[in-house]
C-alpha cells in the first residue's frame, strides 16, 4: 500500500497555530489567577501584566486569522467523511474567531473602565472615556469572561479530536501541526 503524504500546512501555520494556542492557554490560566487575586496594588500590576500579554497573543491571533483567510483551510485528511470536515471547518474557524475576540473584550474592558491599554508601560489604546461606565464595563466584562469559558470548552473538544485522530484513527492529522512529525514536501 502505498503511503499518501497528509495535505501541506504551510510553516507559519504551523508556528502561528501553537504560539496562539499556548499564548491562549497561558492568557486563560492567568487569567483565573487574577480574577482569584484580592483587590489592590497586586491585582493592578497582575491585571496590567495580562492586558500586556493578551495584546501579544491578540495581534498573534490577528495574524493567524489573516493568513488562514488568505491560505485558506488545509486540504481534509482523505479519511474524513464530509459531516466531519464541515464540524472540523466550524470548529476551527469558531476558535479562530474568539482568539480575536477575546483580545477585543479585554480591550473593550479597559475602555469602558475609563482607562486605555499598555502593553508593558507603552500605550496602544488610548483612554476614550473619562471615567468608567459601569452597564458597559458590565457588558465588556461578561462577554470576556463568556468567551473564555467557551474557548476552554473548544479547546477541550479541539485536543480531544487531536488525541482521537492521533492515536484510534491513526490518521495523518495530528503529525501535519506537529513540526517534528512533519512530512516534508
Amino acid at each position: 500500500m502505498t503511503h499518501v503524504p497528509p495535505p501541506m500546512i504551510s510553516s507559519m501555520s504551523v508556528v502561528l497555530h501553537w504560539l496562539v494556542a499556548f499564548g491562549i492557554i497561558g492568557m486563560i490560566a492567568f487569567g483565573l489567577v487574577v480574577s482569584a487575586t484580592p483587590s489592590g496594588p497586586e491585582k493592578s500590576a497582575l491585571v496590567q501584566t495580562h492586558k500586556s500579554f493578551g495584546m501579544i497573543v491578540g495581534t498573534l491571533a490577528l495574524l493567524r486569522l489573516l493568513l488562514r483567510i488568505r491560505e485558506g483551510f488545509p486540504a481534509p485528511i482523505a479519511t474524513l467523511d464530509r459531516n466531519m470536515v464541515r464540524f472540523s471547518r466550524t470548529l476551527h474557524s469558531v476558535l479562530l474567531i474568539l482568539t480575536v475576540a477575546l483580545p477585543i473584550t479585554g480591550i473593550l474592558k479597559s475602555i469602558t473602565y475609563g482607562r486605555g491599554v499598555d502593553v508593558f508601560g507603552f500605550p496602544v489604546v488610548p483612554k476614550m472615556l473619562m471615567e468608567k461606565d459601569e452597564a458597559l464595563n458590565e457588558l465588556a466584562s461578561l462577554a470576556h469572561l463568556n468567551l473564555a469559558w467557551m474557548m476552554v470548552a473548544l479547546l477541550i473538544i479541539h485536543a480531544g479530536a487531536a488525541v482521537r485522530h492521533h492515536f484510534i484513527k491513526r490518521d495523518e492529522t495530528l503529525k501535519r501541526m506537529l513540526p517534528g512529525l512533519r512530512a516534508r514536501p
